[in-house]
């Protein structure tokens, strides 16, 4: 359970920084250029918005992994704290078994419109973006996330403290 858990920090955290370190920088530089474009020369990048709109998306994709890792979801913390071990446990337990059932659903939604997308070719207005790419990527975010919380399911029933620590922003394992 230890290694899954590592392989499962590796990947959440890549996928963040590739979405804090690249994506980010990306849609600021994009953002300034289009408004010195548009209003020093009445000359604004066509594209601009939906490109950025798309980046943002991806954001959102790349880093929600590791938010669920991180237990950076909103919950009522001073709720749960007050909670018996055992009714924290079962608290646990169902918020898991939402977490997965959100998450199915949205999967299948994702991979219905990845099919219906790919066989239309479908395509952004202007940048041309492949529109069923952002939807195999909200697929395969929905399939990390539902495997993340089917092995802390497992994981809390076996006694493991994997799938449920949090580290300090910053602090290596």
């Amino acid at each position: 359970m230890e290694k899954i858990d590592r392989i499962f920090t590796a990947v959440s955290r890549t996928m963040d920084q590739i979405s804090g370190l690249i994506i980010l920088p990306l849609i600021f530089c994009v953002v300034i250029v289009d408004v010195v474009l548009r209003y020093l020369f009445n000359s604004p990048f066509i594209w601009a918005l939906e490109f950025n709109t798309w980046m943002l998306l991806l954001v959102f994709i790349f880093a929600l992994p590791e938010c669920t890792r991180q237990n950076g979801h909103i919950r009522m913390e001073l709720v749960v704290s007050n909670l018996s071990p055992r009714l924290q446990a079962i608290f646990d337990v169902a918020y898991v078994a939402c977490a997965i059932w959100i998450f199915y659903m949205l999967a299948g939604h994702a991979w219905e419109e990845f099919l219906f997308d790919f066989e239309l070719d479908r395509v952004t207005e202007y940048v041309q973006l492949p529109i069923w790419l952002h939807h195999l990527l909200m697929f395969g975010m929905c399939v990390v996330l539902i495997a993340y919380y089917a092995l802390r399911l497992v994981a809390s029933v076996l006694g493991s403290n994997a799938f449920s620590r949090t580290d300090a922003i910053g602090m290596e394992d």
